[in-house]
């Protein structure tokens, strides 16, 4: 079983269901119903650090190969690489050496365009001020994070996977020190297995089994601008915000700033005054911009492990419980959906998630809370836009 059909969730279901493996997926949503639809999904692994994660979610990017291939149309998943630039000063050009320095010694694909060789992937956007320093990785992408979970959880049960939604989880349900399945808005749910994989909620399933799940929150917006079909075709990433083209033909924009000027009590009905500033500097870099509107606002809670790195793995001291956990998890989705359902099904350990197991923690909440209090250090190490 798992609870939580996020990316993430319905990604474990799809591997399980197509390794053969009985799954029932339970969320009180849709699939990508509530955190997976407000993620910027940019599928990458630019400028992560430490190198382990940088590996990590290398082998992310490279798994959504067969990935999209199983999941046919309608993926939500898009191409084209990223195009990233820096401000046109000092600051801009350090960001980019330093950048550049780290893609080299991890091998990672890119290459430096000059802005007439930029202009000609993308024709709508202007670069200015930048000659030759414009960054484009190729193997990037994007998706759309609820049409994703909702062709992940689709084709599960296609496999033989069972969806229960809109079902509460309202506890996990446990004989002695195992793990025997979940109590539900439904009734009881009878499962060996458990993968909790329910974002933030994932914290108050897991506190009465004795495991203190190190998981804060991290409030995300994402703003749905009117365009032009074909205004832009990949990830753009000018420095300060980013852009990517949506599966319905319409532009997705977010900012690494936005995220401390909201909470989950935002009003969404109409875009505050930052919000339109932030559009009319992409309108400056996209012209074809120019008569867009933000027509969407999305708000929603994004869990952030107290460390920045993903919590995979067994439960300590629950036998059959498990726990997906992470901040990026569009990137990470199809890796770590993979790795961890081989585990399952084999039982064995996958040198992959070595280093983010659940029990790196010591579980106290002391510990939890310490990690926690060095927030923005971490959200300068993990990339918030996936």
């Amino acid at each position: 079983m798992v609870v939580g059909a996020g990316v993430v969730g319905a990604a474990i279901a799809f591997y399980l269901a197509k390794s053969g493996a009985k799954v029932t997926l339970v969320d009180r949503d849709a699939p990508g119903g509530r955190t997976s639809r407000v993620s910027f999904g940019w599928i990458n692994a630019l400028g992560k650090r430490p190198e382990h994660y940088h590996r990590l979610s290398r082998l992310g990017v490279d798994a959504y190969t067969q990935l999209e291939e199983d999941l046919g149309p309608g993926s939500g998943i898009g191409h084209g690489g990223g195009l990233h630039w820096p401000s046109p000063d000092d600051a801009g050009r350090s960001e980019m050496a330093s950048l550049v320095r780290d893609l080299e010694e991890f091998n990672y694909p890119y290459s430096l365009l000059t802005s007439q060789e930029a202009a000609e992937l993308e024709p709508n956007v202007r670069v200015d001020g930048v000659d030759d320093g414009i960054l484009y990785a190729p193997i990037e992408r994007w998706a759309d994070g609820d049409l994703l979970a909702g062709a992940l959880a689709k084709q599960a049960v296609e496999y033989g996977a069972s969806l229960a939604s809109p079902v509460s989880v309202r506890e996990l349900v446990t004989d002695g020190s195992r793990v025997t399945g979940v109590a539900t808005s439904d009734g009881f749910l009878s499962a060996g297995t458990v993968v909790v994989a329910a974002g933030t909620a994932s914290v108050g399933l897991l506190a009465p089994l004795g495991y203190q799940l190190p998981l804060g929150r991290v409030v995300g917006i994402l703003g749905v601008v009117s365009a032009p079909v074909g205004t832009v075709s990949r990830v753009l990433y000018p420095g300060k915000y980013h852009l990517r083209p949506t599966n319905d033909g319409r532009v997705a924009i977010g900012c690494r700033d936005m995220d401390d000027l909201v909470d989950e009590d935002t009003d969404t009905s109409s875009p505050p005054s930052w919000m339109n500033q932030l559009l009319d500097m992409a309108r400056r870099d996209c012209p074809a911009l120019g008569g867009g509107q933000i027509e969407e606002l999305r708000v929603g809670a994004r869990p952030m492990p107290a460390d920045g790195l993903p919590i995979v793995g067994p439960v300590p001291g629950v036998q059959g419980a498990y726990v997906a956990a992470m901040h990026s998890g569009v990137s990470l989705a199809a890796i770590v959906g993979q790795t961890l359902a081989g585990e399952i099904i084999s039982g064995g350990v996958s040198p992959v998630l070595e280093r983010y197991r659940p029990d790196r923690f010591s579980g106290s909440a002391d510990t939890s809370a310490r990690a926690w209090a060095y927030r923005p250090q971490i959200l300068d190490m993990v990339d918030r836009r996936k």
